[in-house]
């Protein structure tokens, strides 16, 4: 059975329900047609819109809970991968690390309302696209850790820039 929204380096359709293909594209998220990496950033973005309910000294502490814990199942995923799978460095469907990503810049960031989510994830996205210095580095890592460890590094430069602007919006 092919699918139509699978490129040829994806797994074939009947590995999809497989549980690190499952795990590492976000529920299948990873294989929208275009922007998986964003698709999979907007699955995780959208619902944390609720930690917004959480009182503000403890919400960092869990946007950083989050980020460690994407982070972890990225790895596992990511190295079942990989196993699997051996010609692939850096799947373009596997999107579990920008996640990871995203919760790490909301941590970094200190993100408290709604448009603090939505300017950490324009700007980890804007990040994790274009891989600045020294983002792109990152990639070279060998194994799971190459897949994330440059949207970890993309994480903290997002989150670094989010907060920096906030601070000097403030001064404005």
């Amino acid at each position: 059975m092919t699918l139509p929204f699978l490129r040829p380096t994806d797994p074939p359709a009947a590995h999809l329900w497989r549980p690190a293909v499952l795990a590492g594209s976000l529920l299948g998220s990873g294989f929208a047609p275009v922007l998986r990496g964003t698709a999979g950033t907007a699955l995780v973005a959208a619902p944390s819109l609720a930690l917004l309910w959480v009182p503000d000294p403890a919400r960092w502490a869990v946007w950083a809970a989050l980020g460690l814990v994407f982070s972890v199942l990225s790895l596992l995923a990511g190295r079942a991968v990989l196993r699997a799978y051996p010609a692939l460095k850096d799947p373009s469907w596997f999107v579990l690390d920008e996640a990871a990503g995203f919760f790490v810049t909301c941590a970094v960031f200190g993100a408290g309302t709604g448009l603090d989510i939505c300017f950490a994830f324009l700007t980890f996205r804007l990040y994790d696209i274009c891989k600045p210095w020294p983002v792109r580095m990152f990639e070279r890592l060998a194994g799971s850790v190459g897949i994330l460890a440059d949207d970890l590094a993309a994480a903290v430069l997002a989150g670094l820039s989010c907060w920096g602007l906030r601070a000097l919006a403030q001064l404005v």
